[in-house]
């Protein structure tokens, strides 16, 4: 594009030199229907190329649009994710909360059960060694005396 832009400049200096060449000497050269036909070409050639620059100029600005479009939808799908995430970090937060409450609640009933279950267990000593006495003294009975007295 650079040696376009420099051809385009020098055809146009060339144009011009030969437009006050005309201006001054008044006449024309049979040759000049060939560089009328050449200038047209020109012409042409600018245009054609102005119209390319125009349509890739049009391009990039419908490109533009879009990308802005889609940036804004990419923000704001990015922003509820966000606000999504955050929500459930805060419930995260709320239910580790309720879970060490929870906790706490049952190591006491743990606790209390523990307790609990030694009393069972003493107590169940205890109705043992009561029926082991009773079967005992039951199967060795006192033996009295029978005295004859009379």
């Amino acid at each position: 594009r650079d040696t376009m832009s420099k051809q385009i400049a020098q055809k146009a200096a060339e144009r011009a030199h030969q437009n006050q060449r005309e201006q001054l000497f008044g006449k024309r050269n049979p040759d000049t229907v060939t560089q009328d036909f050449q200038e047209q070409d020109f012409d042409k050639l600018l245009a054609m190329h102005r119209d390319e620059q125009e349509k890739i100029a049009e391009e990039m600005i419908s490109m533009t649009h879009r990308l802005k479009e889609q940036s804004l939808v990419a923000q704001s799908i990015i922003k509820e994710d966000t606000d999504r995430a955050d929500k459930i970090n805060k419930k995260a937060d709320e239910n580790l909360a309720k879970l060490e409450n929870e906790g706490g609640r049952i190591s006491k009933l743990a606790s209390r059960w523990n307790c609990r279950c030694w009393i069972w267990l003493a107590m169940f000593i205890v109705l043992l060694t009561f029926v082991g006495m009773v079967l005992l003294m039951k199967l060795f009975k006192k033996k009295i005396p029978v005295s004859t007295e009379l």
